[in-house]
Order: C-alpha cells, then sequence, then structure tokens
C-alpha cells in the first residue's frame, strides 16, 4: 500500500470537535482535513477519536496532527509573490442572538470596521478568513451564526454554527475559480 494511500485510509476515523464547550460531530478524517483547509480547524481545536478517546487539541492527536504539519520541502521553499495584497476586504453576516457588544469589539479590535447594518459588517484586516473566524467565533453565543467572505483574496469564505444542513448548501453553492 502506498504511503498515499495509507494516509488516506487514516482519515476514515471519526472525531469530534469541542467548541466552547460544544460538542459537534462526529466527522470524518477527510472532513476534518476540508475544515484545516479552509481554517475551521486549527492545530489547538479541542478533538476526540471516536466516542471514549480523550480531549486533546487537534495537533497532537496521532492522525489529525498530520494535517497541520509542513513538509520539509514546503518549509525550505521561499515564499512566492503571489501578488496578494498585505490587508483585504472582508463581509462578516453575523445573525446573533445574544449581544453583540463584545463581538462587535472584537471586529473593531481586527482592523478597520464598519457595520453596514444589523447582521453585516465590513473590514479591512491582514489577517486570513480562517483567523478572522476564529477570533469571532470566541465571542459568539451557542445560537448565534457567522459567515466571513475574503473579497479581495479570490473569494474565500469561512463560516461557523449554521447547521450541517446550510455547511452542505454552502459547500454546493459557494465556488471559487481560484
Amino acid at each position: 500500500m502506498s504511503l498515499a494511500a495509507l494516509a488516506n485510509e487514516s482519515l476514515n476515523g471519526m472525531w469530534r470537535v469541542n467548541v466552547s464547550g460544544q460538542v459537534y460531530g462526529p466527522y470524518t478524517g477527510h472532513q476534518l482535513r476540508d475544515f484545516a483547509a479552509e481554517g475551521r480547524i486549527a492545530p489547538h481545536s479541542i478533538v476526540q477519536a471516536d466516542d471514549q478517546g480523550p480531549w486533546i487539541t487537534a495537533i497532537d492527536d496521532p492522525v489529525l496532527g498530520q494535517l497541520f504539519v509542513k513538509s520539509v520541502f514546503e518549509k525550505n521553499l521561499p515564499e512566492a509573490d503571489t501578488g496578494l495584497a498585505a490587508s483585504a476586504n472582508f463581509i462578516i453576516v453575523a445573525d446573533l442572538r445574544s449581544t453583540s457588544s463584545m463581538f462587535e469589539t472584537a471586529i473593531g479590535k481586527l482592523g478597520d470596521a464598519y457595520r453596514l447594518s444589523s447582521q453585516t459588517w465590513l473590514l479591512n484586516t491582514d489577517r486570513s478568513v480562517g483567523t478572522v473566524r476564529n477570533e469571532l467565533v470566541q465571542h459568539l453565543g451557542m445560537l448565534d451564526g457567522l459567515f466571513i467572505i475574503d473579497t479581495t483574496r479570490g473569494g474565500k469564505t469561512a463560516w461557523f454554527n449554521l447547521g450541517p444542513e446550510a455547511d452542505a448548501k454552502i459547500r454546493k453553492v459557494w465556488r471559487r475559480s481560484a
């Protein structure tokens, strides 16, 4: 069996993710690999393998940890000039069922921001869409939903707490050309 096939097979397991005490999943390793690529799962995310495993950080999980390790070749390559702007424009849509003052403060700390409507903010920051999402989810209540679009860097998206049906529909509808 090839190394790639073995690595792919190891992702067939199931994991749960704990975000601020709320448990999500189970997810396959393949789903978590996609979440990691989108910035929805980070090395510090708390995960549990199967139903009875201990809660540990994703980087410490023997399988998921590999999702965050760059190969030796990637580490040694100089960064190419991609022409991407140092900062980017974001549209943030938040369905806030709880108070929004801490959430608005968090947006303001990320960069220049403007509240366009009761549920929509414009933001200019040097952070990635995944980083913006990870910063903002810390200030959401259990019923709050979040959708973020990086309008400068190819329309990348990130979202949180929209539910499995919305998750599937967003993946089907939102296609990037990049």
